[in-house]
């Protein structure tokens, strides 16, 4: 499928048919997230794959504040976030692999007084905040990617922002290390609603400078 046609295709569903998911489908899917950019490479995400009936429900009442498509969902996965990732110790071994494979081309001293003793290109320099802040953008391009892979299979998702990143820890028993950023609930959809509606290009788009 084209990407465009995906992207045109895609539709954030909230009544899903109950018919399971092919495991190869998930797969696929999940495979999208696993390939989308991050900073450094860092790929600060870690997916949690909800089938389990009982769970789903415990996710909606819990987590999601008793969010009806969220227990209608064959499938839900449990986006989670690594903040350590943008730690120097990690940062700089991601970037090492860059190095290692030919991406970049800088030397050790580059690497760790410029890149890693920069602010700008090296996140643990502002704290935590930030470094959890930097794993949640990462993780957002992720599930962009899953969106349109599970277009291209036949499948439909909804993104869902609004939950309690704490409740999904303790229902879901995720280290402390890490945080739940959102859930993409994924399925065959059992609607068909119309595109929503987008603001026109030239309100959102500026050529050299912003008018």
């Amino acid at each position: 499928m084209d990407v465009m046609d995906a992207i045109l295709k895609r539709r954030s569903i909230r009544n899903f048919k109950p018919d399971p998911v092919e495991k190869e489908k998930i797969e696929k899917v999940l495979e999208a997230a696993r390939r989308a950019p991050s900073w450094g490479n860092t790929q600060p995400w870690r997916f949690v794959v909800v089938q389990d009936k009982a769970k789903i429900e415990e996710l909606s009442e819990k987590v999601a504040a008793g969010q009806p498509q969220v227990a209608s969902a064959p499938v839900v996965i449990v986006c989670c976030g690594v903040p350590e990732a943008f730690s120097r110790k990690q940062h700089r071994e991601a970037l090492k692999q860059l190095i290692e494979y030919g991406v970049m081309d800088w030397p050790d001293e580059v690497l760790d007084n410029v890149v890693l003793g920069n602010e700008q290109f090296a996140p643990y320099h502002l704290g935590e905040q930030v470094m959890a802040i930097k794993a949640g953008e990462q993780i957002m391009i992720a599930a962009a990617y899953m969106t349109l892979e599970a277009v291209n299979q036949g499948l439909t998702t909804c993104w869902v922002g609004a939950i309690s990143p704490k409740a999904a820890n303790e229902v879901m028993g995720i280290p402390a290390h890490l945080f739940v950023h959102d859930l993409i609930l994924l399925g065959y959809p059992a609607e068909d609603p119309k595109i929503r509606p987008r603001k026109d290009f030239e309100k959102i788009v500026f050529w050299e400078k912003y008018e």
